[in-house]
């Protein structure tokens, strides 16, 4: 099953206004696998009105979700054994929150996780009331068991169960933002005339809105055919996966904002962009970037778009040709006979359409458009997977060499 990167901010808010969020996500995370998702969890807070209270302190055992839509009993039953239930844990921060401290934007990291693609329709925090509790102005500390008293749904761990918006639904690949209000100013309830006198009763109330990373990211890799290493940044800072490209290397799949990606392309070494790199990204869209040279040796990029079903079983392929000549692309089984081209005429810095070309191992053989000799370069056995594109990407000969140079770069 495909698992997809995403981001949780779970913002936990005394408030129930909608806070914006931004996506931080910059590439696969180190110990992910490829079609793993990344949760990164955060708490904020709103004002909260009650002039008595100084601090509000939750202490956070874990954020979990689950396939199923869940009930106020659900989220609160084996707290210590969720995968029972198939809950499956966000974050584990194991720690306290003053949810007073988190205002006007301010956010706490509570952790991060991946998690596998699908559709989440439950989601529930777990707070251990033992160790939560609030403190007044006035220096008094309310817990379960003080006098007065702040009195929680449980004597040991409490399961609470936030609300979504809609479902959450984590896409292979991309980024989902989840933003959770946790409002305080309700989930409190005075049970007399002051909270000095007769404390509180805690009754959670607890929204969550869900941003779909499909909706708002794109992902793209760099593949270099160019002399030189090549960086791909965020700002002045490589992304995960994209340092030091070589030729004939691709970075990391980078999943980023489409509207603002902030994306620069610079020489190893260096944190200066190169010019001609300004893509323009739509949300939910694959792309390959290639950085190649010119007809006067000037790197130049060219973004092309991985959309693209190939007939089932079989793999994508599409060629683009950096070289000064145009070009015809056989694929075919070892040592067949060359007859039509699978990929024809493809001009001078230009890409072709995709076409399906069988998965399995096929030998791949280059020549100028129109003849099937010379071969001016044999790849000889290449691998395709079955439902996965792939840019065959032609480049011209290394300085001093006259030989083609050719390499395959998987989409994302």
């Amino acid at each position: 099953m495909q698992r997809s990167r995403f981001i949780l901010l779970a913002s936990l808010a005394l408030a129930a206004s909608t806070l914006p969020v931004a996506c931080t996500d910059s590439g696969t995370a180190p110990g992910l696998s490829s079609g793993e998702g990344l949760v990164r969890v955060k708490l904020t807070d709103a004002p909260f009105p009650t002039d008595e209270v100084k601090s509000v302190d939750i202490f956070v055992v874990r954020v979990e979700a689950r396939v199923a839509t869940t009930t106020e009993a659900e989220a609160d039953e084996n707290e210590d054994n969720g995968s029972a239930n198939g809950w499956k844990t966000l974050a584990s921060p194991n720690a306290s929150y003053d949810l007073l401290s988190l205002q006007n934007g301010a956010t706490a990291t509570l952790g991060e996780a991946g998690l596998t693609a699908g559709t989440y329709s439950g989601l529930r925090f777990i707070i251990d009331p033992n160790k939560s509790s609030i403190t007044l102005k006035n220096g008094t500390k309310l817990t379960n068991t003080s006098s007065p008293s702040v009195t929680f749904p449980s004597a040991s761990r409490s399961g609470i169960k936030v609300n979504l918006s809609k479902p959450l639904t984590v896409v292979g690949g991309t980024t989902t933002t989840l933003l959770i209000d946790f409002d305080v100013d309700n989930s409190f309830v005075m049970r007399g005339n002051t909270v000095a006198q007769n404390g509180l009763l805690f009754k959670p109330v607890i929204q969550a809105t869900v941003t779909d990373a499909a909706t708002v990211n794109a992902n793209l890799r760099l593949a270099n055919a160019t002399a030189s290493g090549l960086d791909l940044l965020k700002g002045t800072t490589a992304v995960s996966g994209g340092s030091n490209i070589l030729f004939g290397n691709s970075s990391a799949c980078t999943s980023v904002d489409a509207a603002t990606p902030g994306l620069n392309i610079a020489t190893t070494g260096t944190t200066t962009p190169l010019p001609g790199f300004t893509p323009t990204l739509t949300a939910g869209t694959s792309y390959t970037v290639v950085a190649y040279p010119n007809a006067t040796n000037v790197t130049t990029f060219v973004v092309l778009t991985n959309t693209f079903i190939p007939t089932a079983g079989q793999a994508g392929l599409r060629v683009f040709n950096a070289t000064a000549a145009p070009l015809d692309v056989f694929v075919t089984a070892p040592a067949a006979v060359l007859t039509t081209p699978t990929i024809a005429n493809v001009l001078t810095a230009a890409s072709s359409a995709f076409v399906s070309v069988p998965a399995g191992s096929s030998q791949i053989r280059i020549t100028a458009t129109g003849l099937t000799t010379p071969v001016l370069l044999d790849l000889g056995s290449q691998a395709f997977t079955a439902g996965q594109n792939a840019t065959l990407i032609i480049a011209p000969p290394a300085a001093g060499q006259t030989a083609l140079r050719a390499f395959l770069v998987a989409g994302c």
